[in-house]
């Protein structure tokens, strides 16, 4: 192999090691792409919201963590408006990228997450501790405003994942839906009794009727 590389005239040789210089930069620095440059400008609009920021080395949490927590213990429109408003920022700037990217920029730790959780802390809010009747009450305290949110999120998710991976989200969701109300036990001591889940005594379509996941989104 040696005495064949020798042979090789210094040309030849120059445009050999050039080839595999440019080979190998390819693999370890591959070209960016639109996708690539669309991530990139998501994290800048995204810094603060749900990436976190450094100040003086100082790495400072995303407003969304502090805003869900907020929502989670207020339960109500003005204790999830600062959370709902950061879940839309979020789902406004990931429309924004072409069609062909969506999944890559879903596919983003932080985006993923933030959108997972928004839309299954959605559900369970109107759902409740225990099954709400059928019609508007399925959908708690939420008003226009925050069930057109939710429809904003389920879109993209679709875009990024597709009827299926929706589907399959869905019931992951469902699964974690209480089927009734238990009192909290009256001594501190006692341990906690879990309720039994919705799918174990109510039907698919019972649950589907009474959940947020039922909502017409073609109206709003």
């Amino acid at each position: 192999m040696e005495n064949f590389i020798n042979s090789l005239p210094k040309p030849v040789l120059a445009f050999l090691a050039i080839l595999v210089g440019i080979v190998v930069f390819m693999i370890v620095s591959p070209p960016h792409t639109v996708c690539d440059t669309q991530a990139t400008t998501l994290r800048e609009l995204q810094a603060g919201n749900i990436f976190p920021t450094e100040v003086k080395k100082n790495k400072i949490p995303p407003a969304i963590t502090r805003a869900k927590e907020a929502c989670q213990l207020g339960n109500s429109p003005g204790s999830c408006y600062e959370y709902f408003l950061a879940l839309k920022k979020v789902a406004d700037d990931v429309g924004k990228a072409s069609s062909e990217c969506t999944t890559q920029l879903f596919n983003i730790n932080e985006v993923k997450a933030a959108l997972n959780d928004g839309l299954e802390l959605m559900v369970r809010l109107a759902w409740g501790i225990k099954p709400p009747e059928p019609g508007l009450e399925r959908f708690g305290w939420m008003q226009e405003a925050e069930i057109a949110n939710f429809c904003r999120l389920k879109s993209i998710f679709i875009r990024a994942n597709g009827e299926e991976g929706w589907i399959a989200f869905r019931q992951r969701v469902v699964a974690k839906l209480p089927g009734e109300e238990i009192p909290p036990p009256s001594d501190p001591a006692q341990v906690a009794v879990e309720p039994r889940p919705a799918t174990a005594v109510m039907s698919e379509q019972e649950i589907w009727n009474r959940s947020l996941f039922s909502v017409r989104c073609e109206s709003f």
